[in-house]
């Protein structure tokens, strides 16, 4: 439902700010789980921000070794940003965990029906881009 982001930290924090606010509103949630969410998300954005700098490192490194055509930079630089990636998405998908825990049954499912809109979505597009 949400997605891990490598921007810089001010707009990942802006940005995840008003994905609480978005959620908020949308799944109705109270002044607790507000803050709850807020707590679960920031420290998820703390402890994405420590890999975040090393991501651009490896996308600019990447991109260099492109137009030199150096395979085995590129190998080695895309094994290293798997392993990033996998970092961020395991963040990412422990604190979406954490705050689906603080939902009710009725919100729960609500949310349920946000993700899989948005998985449905997101399947329509990278099967329009594999063509």
């Amino acid at each position: 439902m949400l997605a891990a982001q490598t921007t810089p930290a001010p707009q990942h924090g802006a940005k995840r700010e008003g994905m609480v606010q978005r959620m908020s509103a949308r799944l109705n949630l109270s002044p607790d789980q507000q803050n709850q969410a807020k707590a679960i998300f920031k420290s998820a954005r703390e402890q994405a921000s420590a890999i975040a700098p090393k991501l651009r490192e490896e996308r600019v490194a990447l991109r260099e070794a492109v137009k030199t055509d150096n395979e085995g930079q590129i190998d080695r630089i895309l094994n290293q940003n798997s392993q990033l990636n996998t970092q961020a998405r395991e963040i990412h998908t422990r604190a979406v965990a954490k705050f689906y825990q603080i939902l009710n049954p009725s919100q729960k499912a609500q949310f349920d029906q946000m993700a899989a809109h948005r998985w449905n979505r997101k399947a329509g597009h990278q099967a329009t881009e594999s063509r």
